[in-house]
């Protein structure tokens, strides 16, 4: 059974991350079909892009360390990084360790060039324990619909 604690902590980070996300979006969006990347050494952002994501961490109170204020410094804890060919962030909330990847942007690997910047993504910030229970018991008679349902075609299953 999920907790209230555990659906608390789920609508509060993605709360959180609806706000990163619509920030680190309209940061990005400036950055479309500019060098955002570096594509030699060891990669990361170019070093003005960098800047610009540290500021916010910092304007936001983002990342501090441990401190006498707070028993973990900041609560939430922000990653932004280039992957392969997208450029992501990962939101954690350090006193409850619940994490979410946002994924906000698309860059050409060879150039370093920002392609697109993807649409914000609205997280539910209302959930509750009994409607995340009826969509586990829903989905699980699901599931064992479809298994019955695919064992009584499993003759004509193509492999």
């Amino acid at each position: 059974m999920i907790s209230e604690t555990r659906i608390n902590a789920q609508n509060k980070i993605n709360a959180r991350a609806n706000e990163v996300e619509g920030h680190l979006i309209r940061i990005l969006s400036e950055w479309q079909g500019i060098k955002a990347c570096k594509v030699s050494g060891y990669g990361g952002f170019v070093q003005k892009l960098k800047l610009q994501l540290r500021e916010y961490e910092q304007s936001h109170g983002y990342n501090v360390p441990d401190s006498t204020d707070c028993e973990y410094g900041s609560e939430w804890w922000l990653n932004c990084y280039p992957r392969h060919t997208t450029i992501m962030a990962s939101l954690r909330d350090r006193k409850t360790s619940q994490t979410v990847e946002l994924y906000l942007a698309r860059f050409d690997d060879s150039s370093g060039l920002l392609t697109s910047v993807f649409n914000y993504t609205k997280r539910k910030t209302d959930y509750t324990v009994e409607s995340v229970a009826n969509n586990i018991k829903k989905a699980t008679e699901l599931e064992e619909q479809a298994r019955q349902l695919r064992s009584q075609v499993r003759d004509f299953s193509i492999h």
